[in-house]
């Protein structure tokens, strides 16, 4: 079977899909992703091929000049449409010529499901962990429909877009919104690779926090950094600062080393507390270790995930302008001093491995495709994204 992973250029986005097209790949299945030039280093370091569309399509290129991006606490999906516009016609066009079997794309990427629906081919929704609210999605969704249905026209498909074979859902189910049902998918992080530093494996004498602002570097990101060691300078704890933006923090405390960029399923089993910006990867993967957190919100659905891990007691969150030393400090000093945090952060981790694995997932993936070739049409689970 062949199996067509498309994403936007965006590194979280990628890393979300990759265990399942591992799973895909060790199962024998041929595996491609289609992106814009610029994830290609991402997607090799993955160990899948990559094939091009959109161009040098980006996500900084493309983002409304006239909209912020630190702060906006709204879900803005003109970008993603934008994108599609760049990408729709490569995608159609290498699915009609590469002919997948089944094609899985994330929850804004609009380009495949329109090629889905054109050529008739099966595809997959797979969430990247904490999903947008629906409702959220579909308030976000009118602004652009008219840009996504003028492409549609363009690609030559007609009438809606066909629904998803399925819904490929990561979220723990106590944080789970009670959408409609999909398939549950157990976490497995992947952060990219690198050579690990020795102190990673050595005793800890003190807490170990790891700060990190996700994988899209923007200079409000360096500003949460920046608050965030100060707020920590004199803590008695050592802190690790990864990710994007590391290197734009000019003056560093004692108790900080600069560790660039680490898997955080590596390093965030090793750390006692996990200060980051609320992006559905990294919060995944500290409830997948099972570690408090700390959220400084800063841009699109980042609000909403804070809101839900707050709410489910497992982390606390500075909003985006009370964000400083002084208020990081506070909240830094409260997480680690409530133990009752660890635990519900514990229970959700142990939720997380009672998921099926990626390779159970694939298995029924390859299962629902066979069903649904030419002849063999059944209901599928799930609903259009427009």
């Amino acid at each position: 079977m062949r199996v067509l992973f498309t994403i936007n250029p965006a590194p979280g986005h990628l890393y979300a899909l990759v265990p399942l097209a591992w799973a895909m790949h060790l199962r024998g299945h041929e595996v491609l992703v289609a992106a814009p030039r610029s994830m290609g280093q991402q997607i090799r370091r993955a160990g899948l091929s990559h094939a091009v569309v959109g161009g040098d399509a980006s996500f900084f290129e493309l983002w409304p000049a006239h909209l912020p991006l630190g702060g906006n606490d709204t879900l803005d999906l003109a970008v993603f449409a934008a994108i599609a516009e760049r990408t729709g016609a490569d995608v159609v066009g290498l699915a009609r010529t590469w002919r997948p079997d089944l094609i899985v794309t994330e929850p804004v990427e609009y380009a495949a499901p329109l090629a889905a629906t054109l050529l008739g081919i099966p595809w997959v929704l797979h969430h990247w962990g904490l999903p947008v609210p629906d409702a959220v999605h579909r308030t976000a969704l009118a602004d652009v429909t008219d840009r996504l249905l003028r492409l549609a026209d363009t690609l030559g498909v007609a009438g809606m877009v066909a629904a998803p074979l399925a819904t490929v859902d990561t979220c723990p189910p106590s944080l789970s919104l009670g959408t409609a049902a999909g398939l549950p998918m157990r976490y497995v992080p992947y952060n990219s690779a690198s050579t690990l530093p020795d102190w990673l494996f050595a005793p800890r004498v003190r807490p170990r926090i790891c700060v990190s602002m996700g994988t899209v570097p923007i200079p409000e990101g360096v500003d949460g950094l920046t608050a965030a060691v100060e707020g920590m300078r004199d803590l008695d704890v050592e802190v690790v600062v990864s990710g994007a933006g590391v290197h734009g923090i000019e003056d560093l405390p004692p108790n900080a080393r600069r560790a660039g960029w680490l898997p955080h399923h590596l390093l965030l089993p090793t750390c006692d507390l996990f200060v980051h910006h609320g992006g559905s990867g990294s919060s995944m993967a500290a409830l997948g270790a099972g570690r408090p957190q700390l959220v400084l919100p800063q841009m699109c659905d980042q609000f909403s995930i804070a809101e839900r891990l707050t709410a489910a007691g497992v982390a606390r969150s500075v909003a985006f302008a009370d964000r400083s030393a002084d208020t990081v400090r506070a909240a830094v000093r409260a997480l680690l001093a409530d133990t009752a945090v660890t635990r519900r952060a514990g229970r959700v981790r142990d939720e997380i491995a009672a998921m099926p694995a990626p390779d159970a997932v694939a298995t029924t993936l390859a299962g629902l495709t066979d069903r649904a070739r030419p002849g063999k049409v059944e209901a599928c689970a799930g609903t259009s994204g427009y």
